[in-house]
């Protein structure tokens, strides 16, 4: 089950935290992979220990940022070249911060949803028509926990992947029928760079509000995404899955800023 043999995928975020383990996950069942990254450096890590990993497949390290469309274009040309058609599109790239609202700028609520949101469109946009073409496609896209939730202090973030879930749930309608399914993850609190930003008192309060008394490991998106990815996961689509070990915050965030 869960096997990805002849499946490409491309994978946004790729050079660390959730989109390394996805990527790692996805080549660990056999599928090739366009690791990019707006950072190249940390794209060609991930890149370079797959190829040693796993060397009957094919693995690129691609340069992307996921605002910019002209590079959205370049990047899927270049992943088709390094690995082929791209039957599996993982947008994962990302960034957080932490801001009131009444200081927040329009300049840092544009840039949160300049990369979350616009680039899931870029990067959905540009690979779904040959997905459609060839008759199948995975579109798997990282919201949050906080989209259902609420998170105080980073109300840019939270309005990012609420549009993400609308995305997905719309978008799975309009291409069901053709052989593409849509599906978003929303985590929890992963162990990750971004969560290592966080205050350790936060980190504490935080942990205190999930059931299983721990961060979620990056490997448990990644097996999440190759069950989205597979031929198993056919009938599954316009789903929003949370992986968040019984979450619930509590005072954490609001005591953030205190």
């Amino acid at each position: 089950m869960f096997d990805l043999t002849g499946r490409n995928a491309l994978v946004t975020g790729a050079g660390g935290g959730l989109g390394s383990a996805i990527a790692e996950s996805l080549a660990g069942q056999g599928a090739s992979v366009a690791v990019t990254d707006i950072l190249e450096d940390a794209a060609a890590v991930t890149a370079d220990n797959l190829s040693s990993r796993f060397p009957d497949q094919r693995f690129e390290a691609i340069q992307l940022d996921v605002t910019d469309e002209a590079n959205v274009q370049a990047a899927y040309e270049a992943a088709k070249a390094g690995v082929g058609d791209i039957d599996i599109v993982v947008n994962v790239a990302g960034i957080a911060t932490i801001v009131r609202f009444e200081e927040m700028t329009f300049a840092e609520w544009r840039e949160m949803l300049g990369i979350h949101l616009d680039g899931t469109f870029l990067c959905t946009r540009y690979g779904l028509p040959g997905m459609l073409e060839r008759g199948f496609g995975r579109v798997i896209c990282i919201s949050s926990i906080v989209s259902t939730t609420g998170v105080a202090y980073e109300t840019h973030y939270g309005a990012a992947k609420g549009g993400i879930d609308g995305l997905v749930r719309s978008l799975s309608r309009e291409v069901a029928s053709r052989g593409v399914t849509v599906n978003a993850i929303r985590p929890g609190y992963f162990d990750t760079p971004l969560s290592a930003m966080i205050p350790a008192e936060e980190l504490r309060l935080l942990q205190e509000c999930i059931a299983v008394g721990r961060f979620g490991r990056p490997e448990e998106v990644g097996a999440l995404a190759v069950y989205l990815a597979s031929n198993e996961a056919e009938y599954m689509t316009g789903e929003l899955i949370s992986p968040n070990g019984g979450f619930s915050y509590g005072h954490a965030d609001l005591d953030a800023l205190s």
